[in-house]
């Protein structure tokens, strides 16, 4: 059986804080690290997705529903449900530093680092969001 979780995938968090958030993989580690002995990947997701638009709205009142605020974080294999949707990361991997969320320290290191790769995501997902592209990734799950 071929490798699917793969940077670009969409996946379903399943536990913790952002359970039923629909995230992207930005990086993925099958075999672990020294911080994180199993299994995981590095995933941006949104955290408070996008209000619904209406017909008779002023353009200052879309802007403010069209926020959006992101999240990134190590997740646990087990703790993610793929789908079948891809998502293109190439401008996003390479803004977000990885070395912040996967090397022992990292907190104490650089915590600027972490809201760097923060603002750089949010400003990714924005101009999709805004450009119209991916829309399913934007809408929260109804379950």
């Amino acid at each position: 059986m071929g490798k699917f979780l793969k940077p670009g995938k969409i996946v379903i968090l399943l536990q913790g804080r952002y359970a039923g958030k629909k995230a992207v993989i930005i990086q993925n580690q099958d075999n672990g690290t020294n911080k994180h002995s199993y299994g995981h990947c590095i995933v941006a997701g949104v955290r408070k997705y996008p209000r619904k638009m209406k017909k008779g709205l002023s353009k200052k009142k879309i802007a403010l529903r069209s926020n959006l605020t992101p999240f990134i974080k190590v997740a646990n294999y087990n703790h993610i449900m793929p789908t079948r949707y891809t998502l293109d990361i190439d401008a996003v991997k390479g803004k977000v530093d990885v070395a912040a969320f996967s090397s022992p320290g990292a907190n104490a290191d650089r915590p600027e680092a972490r809201k760097e790769s923060r603002v750089a995501i949010k400003t990714e997902f924005q101009q999709r969001y805004n450009a119209g592209k991916n829309k399913w990734f934007f809408t929260p799950l109804r379950f």
